[in-house]
């Protein structure tokens, strides 16, 4: 058990959270988990190699067709990971 001291700095920070960060202290009080990062994970590498894929192959195979499709899958990738994709 908490003696009263920790129960009343507890509090404090509490209503600290509440002033300066009412959505996390929301989340908190919900107590809905966090989203696991692996579908982020998951989902940035693949887009990372398929953008690489497809510039590679449009290099080897001399396709204006593969390499836009790459350029374009490259601009998707970049925009994934500075965007706030998957976070809440």
């Amino acid at each position: 058990m908490l003696s009263h001291h920790d129960r009343q700095e507890l509090e404090k920070i509490e209503r600290w959270f509440e002033l300066t960060e009412p959505a996390l202290a929301a989340r908190l009080r919900a107590g809905r988990p966090a989203r696991p990062p692996l579908l982020r994970l998951a989902v940035l590498l693949s887009l990372d190699i398929t953008a690489g894929l497809f510039m590679l192959l449009g290099l080897i195979l001399n396709s204006p067709g593969l390499l836009l499709t790459g350029m374009i899958t490259v601009t998707a990738a970049v925009i994934t990971h500075l965007s706030r994709f998957g976070l809440d």
